[in-house]
């Protein structure tokens, strides 16, 4: 359910580009771990990668299991089972569609959950689907003071 689509695509979740400079960043770690002395150039498609965009990537991977985490948390405390809360915050962060279960699963629909819960599950939605920095950018103070 996290995995997204392709870069430039309007899916939700984590962009496949996103997986691979991740993967090839920690690839590029463990080499240095190995060989301390060796130069080692993070590449993407023949192209070097800029340590900030990196870092971006990171900072993207992070704060999407965090807030994915957040949403679960708050959807177990509304009283929803295990299986329930951590499928219902990943399809909503990812806008995938139906969850896991007996409740929100292929059989299933999310009407018999609690409002609080269809709220949380919106709140999930739109942060999945405006991607989580174009959102969390609003909350900062030097986004307004010009």
């Amino acid at each position: 359910m996290f995995i997204g689509g392709c870069a430039g695509s309007t899916t939700c979740g984590i962009k496949i580009f996103r997986i691979q400079i991740l993967y090839s960043f920690v690839s590029s770690q463990l080499k240095k771990i190995i060989y301390p002395k060796g130069i080692f150039v993070l590449k993407y498609d023949q192209n070097p990668v800029d340590n900030k965009f990196v870092a971006s990537i990171i900072s993207f991977i992070y704060m999407y299991l965090v807030i994915f985490f957040i949403i679960t948390a708050l959807l177990s405390l509304t009283g929803l089972d295990f299986i329930t809360a951590i499928s219902g915050a990943a399809t909503s962060i990812s806008n995938v569609g139906p969850g896991l279960g007996s409740i929100i699963g292929p059989n299933g629909n999310f009407s018999s959950l609690p409002d609080i819960s269809k709220l949380i599950l919106t709140l999930g939605m739109i942060l999945g689907r405006l991607e989580l920095f174009a959102i969390l950018v609003l909350f900062l103070p030097s986004f307004w003071r010009n």
